[in-house]
């Protein structure tokens, strides 16, 4: 257990009356999030050893059958049964061409309903069909400056999305149960919000009886930046909760919620990066001054960046890597290696813009998937690593965990890695600028772009890596935080000293 604290898989705070229980639970959390990067392996039920361990030739726990890992029944819950309502997406996509929180609700309500497209479908069937939107609704809790928030649990219907990360949005999908002569205006929305609150929050009186009429509307949230998300959209609500003794302290109503408690809206910071992603989204939009109000960073292993090191800049399309490398070199004397243009001469075109990065991304993709294709390419890139001659080298680029992983087996340096955590909605915006003396992307296009297979592995990236830049906001104020990382990490030197000759 003490271990386990240690390595971060739980805090003191998290034990339970079952020490064990608690122990096997992040185990197997672990290994369903990393599956084989994981340091631990299965070697039958309810046992676990160290892969690393097991991969020098340990003898005695492979099972009856010679199988070499054990793989656990993974327990679901029953596959959800009412009809939900949706739009196709045929109608809805001169609509919802937005990323993120749009606050022209009535007019996106009104635009949504006069499609005549909107129906109900069995849940089973919408959360396999793309071409389908489903409505749900999100509701922010809010008492004076307070705003109530949650964690959702690994076991339950939630979205993965909404799994395990901090949530301070209460609700679930519209069903054909929400829709009556006195909901038909909003096809049942406020009224599903109102259920959905009396459902996942108990009182100490009970549960809590909500007055639809009561909800205050804020948005629209359209979120096209994975394959969950571009499968809902969400109408964002709000609900004062009553100054009453009742509502200091609610406690769950469903077993998916856990750690329900207060957060102040003022005079307090917090780390955005706890929140999924829609909450992220509310945080930013309807609480600016609740969160840091420029990007930020967090070093994790400052050992990496003693010298000499081979940087690697990580982050997926739009996060602001190609920034962050510009000021690496001019602030640290770093020197680039461009991973796109070796993948090109490698594939033998010319690179991005002038092969189209769809086209680029497939044929990509096709070679990195190919047996030794990650250490192919990290060869390359560390013979042109070593063509440079320099002390600091960084590279741009890196997609796959593989690439990475043979990159750290391969070179004779120490190789750092910096992520870029950029959400997608600024993504985009970011990633428009750059790209709009060339080519305007509709939002479609961008996530297609966004969530193209080569960059399926990207977001992995960030467990990997030795410091992260948050980039919240876009490039206002970015560049300034790029140099203090720079500086805090001790590489704010003479660019001509460390660089040498050219």
């Amino acid at each position: 257990m003490t271990f386990g604290i240690d390595d971060g898989l739980f805090s003191d705070k998290d034990i339970s009356r079952t020490p064990q229980k608690s122990m096997q639970a992040r185990l197997s959390v672990d290994i369903l999030r990393k599956g084989d990067r994981s340091r631990f392996l299965r070697t039958g039920r309810g046992k676990f050893f160290l892969r690393e361990l097991y991969d020098k030739g340990n003898v005695g726990i492979v099972d009856a059958n010679g199988s070499q890992e054990y793989t656990a029944i993974r327990h679901s819950p029953a596959a959800p049964s009412e009809n939900v309502l949706v739009v196709p997406k045929q109608s809805y996509s001169g609509i919802l061409d937005f990323q993120g929180v749009n606050l022209a609700y009535e007019s996106v309500l009104a635009g949504l309903i006069g499609t005549g497209s909107l129906t109900y479908v069995p849940r089973t069937d919408a959360e396999t069909n793309a071409t389908l939107k489903q409505f749900v609704t999100y509701t922010i809790i809010q008492q004076k400056d307070k705003i109530l928030s949650f964690r959702r649990g690994q076991y339950n219907r939630a979205p993965s999305f909404l799994r395990g990360a901090r949530c301070i949005g209460f609700g679930g999908h519209v069903t054909e149960d929400d829709l009556n002569i006195f909901t038909y205006s909003d096809r049942g929305l406020k009224a599903n919000a109102a259920r959905e609150i009396s459902e996942e929050i108990k009182l100490a009186s009970g549960r809590p009886e909500i007055n639809p009429d009561e909800l205050e509307i804020l948005g629209f949230l359209n979120d096209d930046s994975s394959d969950v998300g571009v499968r809902h959209v969400a109408s964002v609500l709000r609900f004062w909760a009553p100054e009453t003794d009742d509502w200091k302290h609610p406690q769950r109503g469903e077993a998916s919620i856990s750690q329900l408690r207060w957060m102040k809206t003022a005079g307090v910071e917090i780390d955005l990066l706890e929140f999924e992603y829609w909450s992220q989204l509310c945080l930013r939009t309807f609480f600016p001054a609740f969160i840091t109000s420029r990007p930020s960073f967090k070093v994790i292993h400052p050992s990496a960046f003693q010298e000499p090191n081979l940087l690697c800049i990580l982050g997926s399309i739009g996060s602001g890597k190609s920034i962050t490398t510009s000021r690496f070199c001019a602030r640290a004397g770093y020197r680039q290696v461009n991973t796109g243009k070796i993948v090109a001469a490698q594939l033998g075109v010319p690179p991005v813009p002038l092969t189209p990065r769809s086209e680029f991304q497939d044929r990509a993709y096709e070679m990195i998937s190919q047996p030794g294709g990650p250490r192919r390419l990290a060869k390359a890139i560390l013979d042109e690593a070593a063509r440079l001659g320099t002390a600091r080298t960084i590279i741009d680029g890196v997609r796959q965990l593989e690439t990475l992983e043979a990159l750290k087996e391969l070179s004779p340096q120490r190789i750092a890695s910096v992520f870029v955590y950029t959400p997608p909605d600024i993504a985009y915006q970011l990633y428009s600028v750059r790209e709009s003396g060339l080519v305007q992307l509709s939002l479609a296009e961008f996530m297609n772009i966004y969530n193209a297979p080569v960059e399926s592995e990207v977001r992995l990236m960030i467990q990997e890596a030795d410091a992260i830049l948050y980039n919240w906001f876009g490039l206002e104020s970015y560049e300034f935080i790029v140099d203090k990382l720079v500086e805090i990490l001790g590489l704010n030197q003479d660019a001509e000293e460390i660089a040498g000759p050219l």
